[in-house]
């Protein structure tokens, strides 16, 4: 069941209209979500030099909570017996291991995905200065990354990965002969979820614009903008999607981790949050005295998005917003006190206002 239209989604509205007014955000979406029950909030305009309000249904940027897709497409072919966790990567890659690398010899799905492969963490736009990517497809450009990639030095365990992520991409890859953007865009329509990679106002002006400070001025970035997140990086960061499907994306975690659902067994949804302290597979994790929360954040430093779910509970708070300035954040995590006041009430079964 989803709920739009009530009261509690009005309230959301206006908390987040109070936000992007005092905050200097053009919009924000929210989603609330208790069991079957979605509550969602919007404020704002696609880009500050537009009059276009955002709705439920425009696509914003979520950065590295694509990860979390990632993890779940390995999960698939687990579940087919196509991977395991332990299937190192070199096994499915023989051509790339040499004497030069040997410190990657045994790394594992499970040691990409947890960021435990101690690969370099491909998070700052400077790192990808010294890559010399020639090929022309996605899946080549993955095999040059991973070639050079594997011949850095590594990193101390637990470093956070968004190479580690592509090195993933490619196992699920080669397990399945299909494309990892192939794989994503089946799932995303099976579910029947609006999506689109790279920046969103790249598929349509209409979606929401990412924003930057430049000369002390927020500024929209054009489509046509020269800042992207490498096309062959979709596996670390780089979907687009609304409100409405991307809290349908957190409903089916929560279902899943409660019951079996059809779609993954309820033991994968469990190591998918909680296998690995502190990261499991595309999901952060903690325990706030007696809950196991899980959650993520994705920002490319134009838009950013945060989840953060209570599986057991069948809880979850989800924040949109295309901007992502310190100031900008810390609004958001503002948002997220207020709002996990508003789904206690929810809870509670209180209407009232906050």
């Amino acid at each position: 069941m989803l709920a739009q239209n009530t009261q509690h989604s009005k309230i959301i509205d206006s908390l987040l209209q109070a936000s992007i007014k005092q905050n200097n955000i053009p919009a924000m979406a929210a989603a609330v979500i208790n069991g079957d029950n979605v509550f969602y909030g919007t404020s704002g305009t696609i880009s500050n030099k537009s009059n276009e309000v955002v709705t439920d249904k425009t696509l914003f940027h979520i950065g590295s909570n694509t990860k979390a897709f990632t993890s779940f497409l390995a999960f698939q072919q687990i579940e087919k017996g196509n991977l395991s966790l332990e299937t190192t990567f070199l096994s499915l890659f023989p051509e790339l291991k040499n004497d030069k690398n040997s410190a990657y010899h045994s790394i594992t799905l499970k040691d990409l995905l947890s960021h435990n492969a101690q690969v370099q963490p491909f998070t700052a736009g400077e790192e990808f200065l010294s890559l010399k990517i020639t090929a022309k497809t996605t899946e080549l450009k993955r095999v040059e990354l991973a070639q050079q990639v594997l011949a850095q030095p590594t990193v101390e365990k637990g470093t956070y990965s968004n190479a580690g992520y592509v090195l993933a991409a490619m196992m699920i890859e080669k397990s399945t002969k299909k494309s990892y953007e192939d794989l994503l865009a089946d799932f995303m329509k099976k579910q029947n979820w609006d999506y689109s990679f790279g920046f969103p106002n790249k598929k349509s002006l209409n979606n929401a614009w990412g924003h930057w400070v430049e000369n002390n001025e927020l500024t929209a970035l054009p489509p046509t903008h020269s800042y992207n997140f490498e096309d062959f990086m979709l596996s670390a960061g780089d979907l687009s999607m609304n409100i409405t499907d991307y809290a349908a994306w957190l409903q089916l975690h929560l279902k899943g981790y409660n019951s079996e659902t059809g779609i993954l067994k309820q033991e994968n949804f469990k190591k998918m949050h909680f296998e690995v302290d502190n990261y499991s597979y595309g999901w952060g994790n903690a325990v706030q005295g007696n809950q196991k929360l899980s959650f993520h954040d994705g920002t490319t430093g134009t838009f950013y998005t945060h989840a953060i779910l209570i599986p057991e509970n069948k809880l979850g708070i989800t924040i949109f917003a295309n901007a992502a300035d310190e100031n900008h954040v810390k609004a958001i995590y503002e948002m997220q006190q207020q709002l996990i006041s508003q789904l206690k009430k929810i809870t509670n079964g209180n209407n009232s206002k906050p």
